[in-house]
C-alpha cells in the first residue's frame, strides 16, 4: 500500500513538473499602457492672463471660427488668435496663455475657456489686451485633488511585457484615465450664437446659455450677465460624455457609450429624452435636419471599437434608429454644408462625401485631401472650410467639392 501511494505521488510530481516546463516554454509579449499622473499646483494655473505676441503653433487642439477670427487651442497651454480677414494670408495675431486649456467658446466680447477645473471669462473687446474678468473655481471634474496638488491628466507610455501565452489577454491599461488627447469630440450648428465651434468641442451655446461638459456632467451656465456666468444646473451622465451639439430645441451629446439627446425647450433645465447606444467608442456628433451623423473610432479610451460613420434617423426624436454604418479608418471631426459631408478620417486625411443618399454615402465620395492626420473641420460655408491636424491649419475653397483648392496653410513649427 505504501508503494502504491509512493507511485501515485511520484506520478503527480512528474505531471506537475511537465506542466511547469510547458508553461515556461509558452511565453509571449503583449503591449500594456502604463499611466502616470501629471500633478499641477494651484499657484501654477490660478494666475492672471499672459499675452504672447509670437507663440508658434506646436500641438493644435480644438478650433473656433467667428467672423474674421480663427481660434486654435494649443493643448493645455492656451489659445492662438488668428486674423483671418484675408483667408489667403492668415496671420497669427497673438497667443493667450491659459494653463490647462482645452475648450473655448466666443460670444460677443467674452471668451469662455477652461483652465483645468476652472471656467474663465475673458473680456476680448480689445484683442490686443484681453482681460480676465471672472474665474469660477472647481466647476469641472478632472481626476481630483491630492496632497501633492491637482491631478490634471494622465500620461501614457506603452510597454511590452512578457506573459504566459495561456493567459495573455488582449493587452491592458495600467492606471488612470486618458486625457492626453483633446476629449470631446460641439459643433457647427445654426444655434451656436455668433461663431462656429468644431465638432470636437465640449462647449456650446444656445438661447443665452453656455453648455459645458466634463467627463460626467452637463453643466448649464446662465449668461444674463455675460461677464459673470452663473452655474444654473448640472446633469449627471456617467457614459463618458465628450461632445455637445446644440440644435434647435435639443442638445445632442456624444459619449463613449452612445449619443444622448436632451430636450432643451427650457434652456436652463435640459431634460434627458433618449439615447442611441453603441459599443464603447469615441464619437463626435453633427446634426442636419432629421439626420444625425456620428463618427466612431477606436483609441486609448475606446478599445475594441469599430471605426465607422453612423447615419441615424432622428425624425422621431424619441426613437433614433440606425440607417446605415460605413467603415472608416479612424474618423474624428466632421462638418456638413448643404448635402456635402466633410470628415476627418485620421491618417487618411480629409474626405468629402455627397450625403444626399443615406444608403450610398460610401459610393459617393467626392474627393480626399492629403492633410496628414486630420483632427477637426469647420464648414464656414459650402465654399469654405478650415481643417486642423498634426501638420497645421488648412483652408480650402470647396466650391467644387470634387476638386477642393487650397486657400492657405499655417504649419506647425
Amino acid at each position: 500500500m505504501k508503494n502504491q501511494l509512493s507511485l501515485i505521488l511520484t506520478g503527480s510530481l512528474i505531471l506537475l513538473l511537465f506542466n511547469s516546463c510547458l508553461k515556461e516554454e509558452c511565453r509571449t509579449y503583449i503591449e500594456v499602457m502604463n499611466s502616470s499622473p501629471v500633478i499641477v499646483q494651484e499657484e501654477d494655473f490660478r494666475v492672471d492672463l499672459k499675452v504672447i505676441a509670437d507663440r508658434t503653433l506646436e500641438n493644435p487642439g480644438k478650433i473656433f471660427f467667428s467672423h474674421n477670427l480663427i481660434l486654435i487651442n494649443e493643448l493645455y497651454e492656451g489659445i492662438h488668435v488668428i486674423d483671418n480677414s484675408d483667408p489667403h494670408n492668415p496671420q497669427f495675431f497673438n497667443f493667450i496663455s491659459i494653463p490647462g486649456n482645452v475648450d473655448m467658446y466666443l460670444r460677443g466680447n467674452y471668451l469662455y475657456a477652461d483652465s483645468y477645473v476652472d471656467l474663465l471669462t475673458i473680456d476680448v473687446s480689445n484683442w490686443s489686451n484681453p482681460k480676465l474678468v471672472n474665474r469660477e473655481n472647481d466647476v469641472f471634474s478632472l481626476h481630483g485633488w491630492t496632497d501633492e496638488g491637482l491631478i490634471a491628466k494622465y500620461d501614457f507610455e506603452p510597454e511590452w511585457i512578457e506573459v504566459d501565452c495561456n493567459n495573455q489577454g488582449q493587452g491592458a491599461f495600467l492606471g488612470g484615465f486618458d486625457s492626453s488627447f483633446p476629449s470631446g469630440e460641439s459643433s457647427s450648428s445654426g444655434n451656436q450664437g455668433q461663431g462656429i465651434a468644431g465638432s470636437m468641442a465640449r462647449f456650446g451655446y444656445s438661447s443665452g446659455h453656455l453648455y459645458a461638459l466634463d467627463t460626467r456632467h452637463l453643466k448649464v451656465f446662465g449668461l444674463s450677465s455675460p461677464a459673470q456666468p452663473v452655474l444654473l444646473n448640472e446633469i449627471l451622465n456617467t457614459a463618458g460624455i465628450e461632445t455637445i451639439f446644440p440644435y434647435k430645441d435639443y442638445l445632442f451629446v456624444g459619449a463613449n457609450q452612445g449619443m444622448f439627446i436632451y430636450d432643451n425647450s427650457n434652456p436652463s433645465h435640459p431634460t434627458y429624452l433618449t439615447a442611441f447606444l453603441h459599443a464603447n467608442a469615441c464619437d463626435p456628433v453633427f446634426v442636419k435636419e432629421d439626420r444625425a451623423y456620428v463618427t466612431l473610432r477606436d483609441g486609448t479610451l475606446c478599445q475594441g471599437a469599430d471605426n465607422q460613420l453612423d447615419v441615424i434617423d432622428i425624425s422621431n426624436i424619441s426613437n433614433p434608429t440606425l440607417i446605415k454604418s460605413y467603415p472608416m479608418t479612424n474618423p474624428h471631426g466632421l462638418s456638413i454644408a448643404d448635402d456635402v459631408l466633410f470628415l476627418c478620417d485620421g491618417r487618411d486625411g480629409l474626405k468629402i462625401f455627397d450625403i444626399s443618399d443615406d444608403l450610398s454615402i460610401d459610393k459617393n465620395r467626392l474627393s480626399k485631401t492629403n492633410t496628414g492626420n486630420a483632427y477637426d473641420v469647420i464648414a464656414i460655408s459650402a465654399n469654405h472650410i478650415i481643417v486642423t491636424g498634426d501638420k497645421g491649419l488648412w483652408q480650402f475653397d470647396t466650391s467644387n467639392p470634387r476638386q477642393p483648392e487650397l486657400i492657405s496653410f499655417l504649419s506647425i513649427q
